[in-house]
């Protein structure tokens, strides 16, 4: 219904306008359009109330579009009642601006959402894309890789830090290797520096400090071939070690704490001299490490066998090229 106006006549009493009854009518159907507006017909429900500057709703709906002041950092256009500096504002174009204690905490806009200051979760934060190479620092997933860290730093890359805010490992800039700090565990020692890296070609760990690399295990250490399938060497739990041919048979043991023994090195990797008699100990090698016919003529050297080497002989064969015996001497030396 149209607003009806009460028709007053052109000057007072002159007889031109509503009658009283006819004014009255007006009166209440303009009344129940508002009551029935803003309540129940008879009673007003809606929850406005107003002050000379302020008109409140209490719990109103709103079906139409609702249109606010841009606001600013300090004073938002949609704020609480008594923190006038905290709420929304609209501080460019489509862009939604958060503030709280008149600092700006969120934007949200074309880009995505940037955040000032700690964002503490509840639950998981799950990121469903990749990483990019310009990304300050990020954290990606993709299906095939999982989880993945991205970072740039002057420095490093990505650094782990412990409770304590102490650096566990480090990816130095623009590499793929992973950098222990010195004293990374107490065990190492001071400038232990412990490098695990791949240069290309071959994988190294290394301790670039002053102290030694060491391996330890609850159970055995296995040195394996690229095939990972034959020993190399095995360092057992109980301080022994074995060392093994290719074909995985073995080679020679050590007792616990003890030194390898019968280690068996074939003739074809030794090198013509490669042994001379500064390399071998006194009484290091005596008759029964010999082979029958093993020391013949071109491996004795001029003067090489003198009286004080025959000194303990009881017998002496005196062969020919073709290995006849020429002379049999026996005595027990000079």
């Amino acid at each position: 219904m149209a607003y009806q106006s009460i028709g007053l006549g052109t000057t007072a009493g002159d007889g031109t306008g509503d009658t009283i009854r006819s004014g009255g009518d007006k009166v209440n159907d303009n009344f129940v359009e508002i009551y029935t507006l803003l309540g129940t017909g008879s009673a007003l429900t809606s929850g406005i109330s107003a002050t000379s500057s302020v008109v409140t709703l209490a719990g109103p709906t709103i079906t139409g579009v609702a249109s606010f002041a841009d606001g600013s950092v300090s004073a938002p256009s949609i704020t609480n009642t008594g923190d006038a500096n905290t709420g929304i504002y609209f501080g460019a174009a489509d862009t939604v601006n958060v503030t709280t204690g008149g600092t700006k905490r969120i934007d949200i806009d074309s880009s995505g959402l940037d955040v000032t200051g700690n964002v503490t979760a509840t639950g998981t934060v799950e990121p469903a894309g990749d990483t990019a190479a310009g990304d300050n620092a990020a954290i990606g997933y993709t299906s095939a890789e999982g989880l993945i860290l991205t970072g740039q730093g002057s420095t490093s890359d990505i650094t782990l830090k412990n409770d304590a805010d102490a650096t566990v490992f480090t990816v130095p800039t623009g590499t793929d290797d992973i950098l222990f700090p010195d004293n990374a565990k107490a065990l190492w020692g001071a400038g232990s520096d412990l490098q695990i890296y791949h240069n290309g070609s071959n994988s190294y760990i290394v301790d670039a400090g002053t102290g030694n690399l060491n391996l330890q295990a609850d159970n055995n250490i296995n040195i394996l071939n690229n095939a990972g399938t034959e020993f190399k060497a095995q360092f057992i739990t109980n301080g022994a070690v074995n060392l093994f041919y290719d074909n995985s048979a073995k080679l020679a043991t050590s007792a616990a704490g003890g030194t390898l023994t019968g280690v068996w090195v074939q003739t074809a990797n030794i090198a013509a001299d490669a042994i001379t008699g500064a390399k071998i100990a006194d009484d290091a090698i005596d008759s029964e490490h010999y082979a029958a016919d093993s020391i013949d003529e071109e491996h004795i050297a001029n003067d090489a066998v003198g009286s004080a080497e025959l000194k303990t002989l009881s017998t002496l064969l005196i062969k020919n090229s073709s290995g006849s015996t020429l002379k049999t001497v026996h005595g027990a030396g000079a």
